[in-house]
């Protein structure tokens, strides 16, 4: 896990890239790589790759990047790892490759030399890399199916610029930094700036699972698709057994252990990360878990610490339970707003833990991230089926029911809840009843937010149900169509990259072991089956657990905003209006002409840009 960097010329007229711009993008991403940095440059100096570099795999100098492979046709800047590589390396040795490092990165150069693009489906992992090939002058970018890992870039005047990080960019590289309207619309819509913009109108997200490859004097093409989680779904329906579950869901744990550092794990009360640790404890190697509890919830029903620890103990791991207040909240509040790379009402929580699972020493950990969007597990499973055969009854009434909707929000918009009335008009199809279930603001709210001009250009950017619409996968079932737009939108655009920012603020790097391609590719067919695997399946495949302790309901990971807000230094105003408007003016550097006062869910914490 790294953070890496790039400046690329690759217009006709043959110019340098500012070497010193790189220097100043390793800088910036400083905390994404604490174990070393470099810079490297093309012979004619159109392109200048950047590495900051957190060493996880053959820790060694012979680790460090950019790297190049023994023939030095090919120079990498990697973001990730691959947890196939051993695997790789032997086919690869079995070919003729002769390697020179112990790394997964000359892995991967050697695995896009042998096959080319469609090596890219031999990955196993989360990655996001820039690559040179120096015979045919050609810049490949690539980012894995899921998108755990960030790329961001920005074409200007026949250079290309990218970094792992958004902010980056924005700070250090000449690129447009106007405010996009469909980032501050979108912002408002889901919390969060959904892909593929960014908060700054010359930066954008690079797509998961795309390949692009850009030559010295050629038309940019636009990048290609190689991996789709809509297309995995696409397969016809089966049936797995119990064994058979349990023994993909060990392999991705044992793929997740591969490191050449102690690997952790974010231990809560939850099914997800007692599952990963339950698995884990099988491998037969040293097992650390880290829970994160608040004195504020101790002896309630919210405080996670004694149900972690008792899995703890059973699990035989060793355990650190790290018990944080009002006052390191405040402590921390400040390095929180300054790592965020994007505004978003999300991402304290893993801050936190991250933080304490660094203090222990680690540099990597699982987490359970991505087992609900499997498993059925978010309300939005049971709510949309609900939603569309609502909506199937007012289907006839479409204009009644549009008018009825505008009158309640105009005449009574204190006395009923905020999305009450999209009820009557967002129910109809599936997309629309995601946005209903997902969304902060519904559209036709945000009139009283944000200038009409502005809103205008922001939502016809957005297209927001015609994106959703074309993220589901058809024909399929209704449970596998909301599994993909969990995946794509709320999973991708904000847990994943608020895992990314949060967690590397401390130099440490979260694993996602449901979050892999390779076991999607075996559950999506039986996610789409008739009988979809639940949570209940999910538990069962923890045999070092008692189901007694797995059958806690779902409650989501909170922190006590509300019990914290009290401090005068953080909320002069009451409730989340007081919490909104102190983060607004720590992040102004963010959200300028308005702010966000709707938490989202019922969670207490919902950090409110």
């Amino acid at each position: 896990m790294c953070g890496i960097a790039g400046g690329f010329n690759f217009g006709v007229d043959k110019q340098p890239v500012d070497r010193t711009i790189i220097s100043g993008l390793n800088d910036f991403q400083r905390h994404r790589g604490p174990d070393g940095e470099g810079v490297w440059s093309s012979d004619d100096d159109r392109l200048v790759l950047g590495h900051r570099r957190l060493a996880i795999i053959d820790t060694g100098h012979s680790g460090g990047q950019p790297m190049a492979d023994k023939s030095r046709r090919w120079t990498i800047t990697f973001n990730g790892e691959i947890y196939n590589h051993q695997v790789l390396r032997s086919e690869l040795e079995r070919l003729g490759c002769i390697f020179a490092t112990r790394s997964d990165t000359e892995v991967l150069i050697n695995v896009i030399a042998q096959w080319g693009e469609a090596g890219l489906s031999k990955l196993r992992g989360m990655y996001a890399f820039a690559l040179w090939d120096s015979k045919l002058r050609e810049l490949w970018l690539a980012r894995d199916p899921y998108g755990i890992k960030p790329l961001y870039v920005s074409e200007n005047e026949g250079t290309l610029w990218f970094a792992s990080q958004a902010r980056a960019l924005a700070n250090c590289a000449p690129v447009d930094t106007r405010r996009d309207p469909a980032a501050l619309t979108g912002f408002y819509i889901w919390g969060h700036v959904p892909e593929p913009f960014s908060w700054w109108g010359g930066i954008t997200m690079f797509p998961a699972g795309h390949v692009q490859r850009i030559k010295v004097g050629r038309a940019v093409s636009a990048p290609r698709s190689f991996a789709s989680i809509k297309e995995t779904f696409l397969q016809h329906p089966v049936q797995l057994s119990p064994g058979e579950l349990r023994d993909l869901l060990l392999d991705t744990v044992r793929h997740h252990m591969v490191s050449d550092v102690p690997v952790g794990i974010f231990l809560s009360a939850g099914v997800d990360s007692n599952v990963i640790a339950s698995l884990a404890a099988e491998l037969d190697t040293r097992l650390c878990t880290t829970t994160l509890a608040f004195n504020e919830f101790k002896g309630t029903r919210d405080d996670e610490a004694p149900l972690a620890e008792a899995a703890a103990k059973l699990l035989q791991s060793d355990h650190v339970t790290v018990r944080i207040g009002r006052e390191e909240f405040i402590d921390s509040l400040d390095g929180f707003i300054g790592s965020m790379d994007q505004p978003t009402i999300d991402g304290l929580n893993t801050y936190l833990i991250s933080k304490a699972a660094a203090s222990q020493g680690l540099k990597v950990a699982l987490s359970g991230l991505g087992g609900d969007e499997l498993f059925g597990g978010y309300p939005s499973f049971s709510q949309i089926p609900r939603l569309l055969k609502w909506g199937r009854n007012i289907s006839r009434h479409k204009s009644i029911a549009r008018g009825i909707g505008g009158m309640l929000r105009a005449i009574v918009p204190a006395f009923i809840p905020p999305k009450a009335a999209g009820l009557l008009t967002n129910s109809g199809d599936i997309a629309s009843a995601y946005l209903l279930r997902r969304a902060l603001y519904l559209e036709d709210e945000l009139g009283l937010l944000l200038d009409e001009s502005f809103l205008k250009q922001g939502l016809e950017k957005l297209s927001s149900r015609r994106a959703l619409t074309q993220t589901i996968p058809v024909p399929s079932t209704c449970h596998a169509q909301i599994a993909v737009l969990e995946s794509c939108w709320y999973m991708r655009n904000q847990l994943l990259r608020d895992t990314d920012w949060s967690s590397m603020a401390h130099g440490l790097e979260v694993r996602v072991p449901f979050v892999d391609f390779s076991l999607l590719q075996r559950l999506a067919p039986v996610i789409a089956s008739p009988v979809p695997p639940t949570k209940q399946d999910l538990a069962a495949c923890a045999i070092r657990l008692p189901q007694s302790m797995l059958s806690r309901p779902k409650t989501g990971f909170t922190t006590p905003v509300r019990k914290w807000r009290d401090a005068s230094k953080i909320a002069p105003r009451r409730g989340l209006r007081g919490w909104s408007s102190e983060v607004h003016r720590l992040s102004k550097d963010f959200v300028k002409s308005s702010r966000l006062e709707r938490a989202r869910e019922t969670g207490e914490i919902r950090v409110i840009l």
